[in-house]
């Protein structure tokens, strides 16, 4: 859409311009510029340049979640995923022995 509003006001701003530059009924000598290109431009280039300039991306958004109560002989472990370059929460089965909690020596 930008960019169509571009290519339209480059077709009206030589246009506008040239509007401007008629005179009915003076008689005489007048300066021909020769430099009226410049403002449109000078006009276009900008609108050119707004409507093509990369827009910054949003940041993405990070949605955290808790996982549900593991089951009675589970736990829940995060491990790293090779796949994804990422933690995954999965449910491992507890294993009890000397070290765990529930014999109570840590």
């Amino acid at each position: 859409m930008k960019k169509l509003i571009a290519v339209l006001l480059l077709c009206v701003a030589p246009a506008v311009m040239a509007q401007h530059h008629r005179h009915h009924g003076h008689h005489g000598h007048h300066a021909h510029g020769h430099g009226k290109w410049i403002v449109p431009a000078l006009v276009g280039g900008t609108v050119v340049y707004l409507a093509t300039r990369p827009q910054p991306a949003p940041a993405p958004t990070v949605v955290y979640t808790m996982p549900p109560p593991a089951p009675l002989g589970y736990q829940w472990e995060n491990i790293h995923d090779a796949a994804c370059n990422c933690l995954r929460s999965v449910l491992v089965p507890v294993q009890y022995g000397a070290r765990s909690p529930i014999n109570g020596l840590q």
